[in-house]
């Protein structure tokens, strides 16, 4: 287990230690360890695990055919 401090998640993500504790509060973060009621560090794995919930696949534009504007709804 490789455990990440808040900073260390933080610099990990590249977003600032507030952005963390936001969210925390929302509840949309990684699993994390409660070491004290201070104090909270997160497994690697597990915020590797959570960037890959997050992961968005685009799918491609539809083509349209020429001449058309919307479906005439």
């Amino acid at each position: 287990m490789q455990v990440m401090s808040i900073e260390d998640l933080a610099a990990y993500l590249g977003i600032s230690r507030r952005t963390i504790y936001k969210y925390i509060a929302e509840g949309n973060c990684p699993p994390y360890i409660r070491l004290s009621s201070k104090n909270i560090c997160f497994d690697r794995s597990d915020v590797d695990a959570w960037l890959e919930g997050k992961k968005v696949y685009p799918r491609p534009k539809e083509k349209r055919l020429p001449g058309r504007k919307g479906d005439g709804r």
